[in-house]
């Protein structure tokens, strides 16, 4: 046998995260100062395409840029293989080849999507991330995943694909309904309970101001600073860990037994709640274990619930359900299922090789959740 050594040079990843109001004219400014291609393929849902997809679309072809709308159903139920492949043949029947690029406009779901049609389309084409709601903005917007729904779970066919740049525009929240406003704010929540307690206080400090929603200049720069600080902590953890093989497994705090409640309720949970309701057995389940107290747990619920999460599991979806669900999670090693656990604020909680989750026997998790469906 003989062979020689491959050594590929990849150039250090980095973009600009950029947080204020009234950003399309920027977008499109920047867009046409640097170039990322010749045609601009703006993906974005049923929902938010309506609202601002012509004025993103005015603000491009006044710099010049030529931009096509591609537009998709909304809805988690979309964000499925078969949408990304409509939505790759829309681009190939319009005749976009290799010197395009995507401007994913929208909520996570279409940041997942158009972010995963980028990283697939002639093998990879850029994307900027313009994420339009809460949810998009602290979390799936940063930190370049991309992924599609399949039936055995979330998010288990997907790709790395960094943005090129994320756009955070706050008056694109204004056209936002309640309760993807507050379910949005749950990964925000997370990343102050995993990795900064500064954060915690500050949306403990600036509740009133984020509720009222009042849309003024307060409100806005309130938004600003709680996104940045956000962002700030979710690309310190990825940049250590950019293909989860490590650290970066902390972000999914909460998601395993999110994931297995949003899975089985049909999706008519939405991500953030269903988050929500992980946290708080996640909390509970440190708590019984013996790595966290009961006032730590007790403090994560109360914040929680000052952002309108209820954190309990819908009666009709059976424990054991979610117990088979999980089996199925990512995190799964050797048939063990294994959870992010916090012993204090920002105090991750390793086994024993010095992972950041903790492998949980299937009759402990059986007993516990059953307890915790009794608070």
């Amino acid at each position: 046998m003989r062979s020689i050594h491959v050594d590929v040079a990849v150039k250090p990843l980095s973009y600009e995260v950029y947080a204020g109001s009234g950003l399309f004219g920027q977008i499109a400014r920047d867009l046409a100062g640097h170039p990322l291609g010749n045609r601009a393929a703006l993906i974005t849902d049923s929902h938010v395409g309506p609202l601002y997809a012509g004025r993103l679309e005015e603000a491009l072809r006044e710099q010049g840029i030529a931009v096509q709308t591609f537009m998709f159903p909304e809805g988690e139920s979309s964000k499925n293989r078969a949408q990304k492949e409509k939505l790759e043949d829309a681009m190939m029947e319009a005749g976009y080849g290799r010197d395009s690029y995507v401007l994913a406009l929208g909520g996570g779901v279409t940041g997942d999507l158009a972010g995963f049609v980028a990283a697939t389309y002639m093998r990879g084409v850029p994307v900027v991330q313009i994420p339009t709601s809460t949810l998009a903005m602290a979390d799936s917007a940063i930190g370049s995943k991309t992924a599609v729904d399949v039936p055995y779970g979330k998010n288990l066919i997907g790709a790395f694909h960094s943005p090129v740049a994320v756009y955070m525009d706050m008056r694109t929240l204004a056209t936002l309904d309640e309760r993807n406003y507050y379910a949005g704010l749950v990964e925000l929540i997370k990343h102050s309970f995993i990795r900064n307690p500064e954060l915690a206080k500050l949306l403990e400090a600036k509740q009133e101001i984020v509720t009222a929603r009042r849309g003024d200049a307060e409100y806005e720069q309130t938004m600003e600073e709680l996104f940045l600080e956000n962002s700030k902590v979710k690309n310190a953890v990825v940049s250590e860990d950019q293909l989860e093989r490590g650290i970066r497994g902390i972000l999914n705090y909460g998601h395993t037994l999110g994931h297995a409640v949003e899975l089985l309720s049909g999706y008519k949970m939405i991500h953030g709640e269903c988050v929500a309701v992980g946290i708080a057995y996640a909390a509970y389940l440190s708590q019984r274990l013996g790595f966290g107290t009961e006032d730590y747990a007790g403090e994560q619920v109360r914040l929680l619930r000052r952002y309108r999460q209820e954190c309990r599991i819908p009666e009709e979806i059976r424990t054991e359900d979610i117990l088979e669900v999980m089996k199925r999670d990512k995190k799964v090693r050797q048939g063990r299922i294994a959870f992010v656990l916090l012993s204090g604020p920002g105090q991750i909680v390793t086994s024993e090789s010095g992972a950041c989750t903790v492998q949980v026997p299937e009759e402990t998790l059986l007993e516990t959740v059953r307890d915790f469906r009794k608070i």
